[in-house]
């Protein structure tokens, strides 16, 4: 059975090649388990995991703060290359001519059809995305070394929520990280 896995960051900023490779691998392997990448259908490093899991011919879904494909070009600028599926912001949603109160329908949308959720750098939406897993009990993983709030503000704020040891899988290592969310074991996996 397949899992839908969040990847949520940085849509914006200055990255170094390392830190878009990483978030793109962390899409391929998602793709190579047989699993659905889920993003906010934004630019940055969860459009690299969309990338990364076209390049293995998986399955991307892009949840955008848009009511149609055109608006999502043309009001938000967000791509819409290797997105196989995108869902939208209701036509007749109250909110709809909000951009920030959009952003945060999709967050919403966005994370609670994933099944676990990947943090790679990212500022106050990706916080927003985090609350909102931890909150709906998602698998939660985090790639450290990435920056962000994913470094910054989630470690920290852990104790404060009152989250165990081992709740939170942190790892370096994209392909580590995936398959400790997903639980996948790398003996198990056929190369």
């Amino acid at each position: 059975m397949y899992m839908r896995i969040g990847v949520y960051g940085s849509a914006a900023g200055d990255h170094s090649s390392g830190i878009r490779s990483r978030a793109r691998e962390i899409g391929r392997e998602i793709a190579r388990l047989g699993h659905v990448v889920v993003t906010g259908a934004c630019p940055g490093l969860p459009h690299e995991a969309v990338l990364g899991a076209r390049e293995e011919g998986g399955r991307t879904v892009g949840f955008s703060p848009a009511v149609g494909r055109e608006d999502h070009i043309e009001r938000f600028g967000y791509p819409t290359e290797g997105l196989k599926e995108m869902v939208f912001v209701p036509a007749n949603h109250p909110l709809r001519d909000d951009p920030a109160a959009c952003l945060k329908c999709r967050n919403v949308a966005s994370v609670a059809s994933v099944d676990a959720a990947i943090f790679v750098g990212g500022a106050t939406g990706t916080l927003n995305e985090f609350t909102i897993a931890w909150d709906l009990g998602r698998r939660i993983g985090v790639l450290r070394g990435s920056g962000g709030v994913a470094d910054a503000i989630i470690p920290a704020l852990l104790p404060l929520i009152g989250a165990g040891e081992g709740s939170v899988v942190f790892d370096d290592d994209p392909v580590r990280l995936v398959r400790r969310v997903t639980g996948h074991r790398s003996h198990f996996i056929a190369r």
